[in-house]
């Protein structure tokens, strides 16, 4: 089974040292219905992840991300995903349109890991994160 190319995205502040992380509340007919997951999708004809990333999000959010960077890239048994990572404002959602899922929640990330309404793919993300924001952080 060939699996499919994702870019996703999770906007992200720091306040008081700790890491917000901006997830999406899935639809009851998603994969992962009702469960926390990172907005973006699959590459299309001859896309590669970087302009997926910034189709889907301007699509998804009305947001174009500028000072993303890659997180790292993670394989679930759907899909193989690039996750980019970007620091926004703490009042990021007032200036978006959320057109995918129920919405866009704020969380903190170290809360949302073992949860059971993540996707075990966006808990291995969160952790990932959590790790490299605290090394950039000494």
């Amino acid at each position: 089974m060939n699996k499919r190319l994702t870019s996703m995205f999770i906007p992200y502040y720091l306040k008081d040292n700790e890491l917000y992380v901006f997830l999406q509340r899935r639809n009851f007919d998603a994969k992962h219905p009702n469960s926390l997951g990172s907005f973006g999708g699959g590459l299309e004809n001859e896309e590669n992840n970087e302009k997926a990333l910034i189709r889907e999000i301007s699509e998804e959010l009305e947001y174009t991300p500028i000072n993303y960077s890659l997180l790292g890239v993670f394989e679930d048994d759907y899909s193989i995903s690039n996750y980019y990572i970007e620091e926004v404002k703490e009042n990021f959602e007032t200036s978006i349109s959320i057109h995918e899922g129920k919405g866009g929640e704020w969380h903190l990330a170290k809360k949302v890991i073992g949860r059971d309404d993540i996707s075990l793919n966006t808990n291995n993300v969160m952790q990932e994160m959590i790790v490299k924001i605290e090394k950039s952080l000494k």
